[in-house]
Protein backbone atom coordinates (compact mmCIF):
# COMPACT_ATOMS: atom_id res chain seq x y z
CA UNK A 1 0.00 0.00 0.00
CA UNK A 2 1.81 3.15 -1.31
CA UNK A 3 0.66 7.07 0.45
CA UNK A 4 -0.43 9.43 -2.04
CA UNK A 5 1.26 12.89 -1.47
CA UNK A 6 0.04 15.97 -2.24
CA UNK A 7 1.86 18.26 -4.73
CA UNK A 8 2.69 20.72 -1.82
CA UNK A 9 3.97 17.56 -0.16
CA UNK A 10 6.11 16.43 -2.75
CA UNK A 11 7.61 19.56 -3.77
CA UNK A 12 8.77 19.83 0.28
CA UNK A 13 10.09 16.41 -0.19
CA UNK A 14 12.25 17.79 -3.43
CA UNK A 15 13.15 20.75 -2.39
CA UNK A 16 14.28 18.72 1.24
CA UNK A 17 16.34 16.64 -0.54
CA UNK A 18 18.03 18.56 -2.62
CA UNK A 19 19.06 20.65 0.23
CA UNK A 20 20.24 16.98 1.43
CA UNK A 21 21.71 16.50 -1.83
CA UNK A 22 24.32 19.80 -2.24
CA UNK A 23 25.22 19.37 1.22
CA UNK A 24 26.15 16.05 0.87
CA UNK A 25 28.36 17.42 -2.37
CA UNK A 26 29.86 19.78 0.12
CA UNK A 27 30.95 17.06 2.43
CA UNK A 28 32.40 14.99 -0.30
CA UNK A 29 34.26 17.65 -0.98
CA UNK A 30 35.72 18.62 2.32
CA UNK A 31 36.61 15.11 3.01
CA UNK A 32 38.23 14.79 -0.10
CA UNK A 33 40.60 17.72 0.83
CA UNK A 34 41.17 16.26 4.19
CA UNK A 35 41.92 13.00 2.65
CA UNK A 36 44.47 14.51 0.16
CA UNK A 37 46.06 16.20 3.34
CA UNK A 38 46.01 13.15 5.43
CA UNK A 39 48.08 11.41 2.73
CA UNK A 40 50.61 13.99 1.94
CA UNK A 41 50.91 14.48 5.86
CA UNK A 42 51.80 10.85 6.16
CA UNK A 43 54.08 11.04 3.39
CA UNK A 44 56.04 13.54 5.11
CA UNK A 45 56.20 11.85 7.94
CA UNK A 46 58.51 8.60 6.85
CA UNK A 47 55.69 7.25 4.75
CA UNK A 48 53.66 6.71 7.63
CA UNK A 49 51.07 3.69 6.40
CA UNK A 50 47.98 4.09 8.53
CA UNK A 51 47.81 7.78 7.96
CA UNK A 52 48.68 6.86 3.98
CA UNK A 53 45.53 4.57 3.64
CA UNK A 54 43.59 6.57 5.24
CA UNK A 55 43.90 9.46 3.40
CA UNK A 56 42.84 7.32 0.72
CA UNK A 57 40.11 5.84 1.90
CA UNK A 58 38.77 9.14 3.02
CA UNK A 59 39.90 11.14 -0.46
CA UNK A 60 38.09 8.12 -2.28
CA UNK A 61 35.20 8.28 -0.21
CA UNK A 62 35.06 11.72 -0.74
CA UNK A 63 35.12 11.34 -4.41
CA UNK A 64 32.50 9.03 -3.98
CA UNK A 65 29.57 11.43 -2.32
CA UNK A 66 30.44 14.22 -4.96
CA UNK A 67 29.68 11.44 -7.64
CA UNK A 68 26.46 10.12 -5.90
CA UNK A 69 25.48 13.65 -5.56
CA UNK A 70 25.77 15.08 -9.02
CA UNK A 71 24.30 11.72 -10.58
CA UNK A 72 21.36 11.80 -7.94
CA UNK A 73 20.97 15.84 -9.17
CA UNK A 74 20.99 15.13 -12.38
CA UNK A 75 18.23 12.47 -12.25
CA UNK A 76 16.38 14.86 -10.24
CA UNK A 77 16.76 17.80 -12.63
CA UNK A 78 15.75 15.01 -15.47
CA UNK A 79 12.37 14.29 -14.03
CA UNK A 80 11.16 18.10 -13.83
Amino acid sequence: MTKEFSEKEKSQRINHFRRVIRWRSRFGWIFSIVGLVLFFIGLKNQHNLMVLINGLLFMGYGIFMVWQSKKALAKLNANK
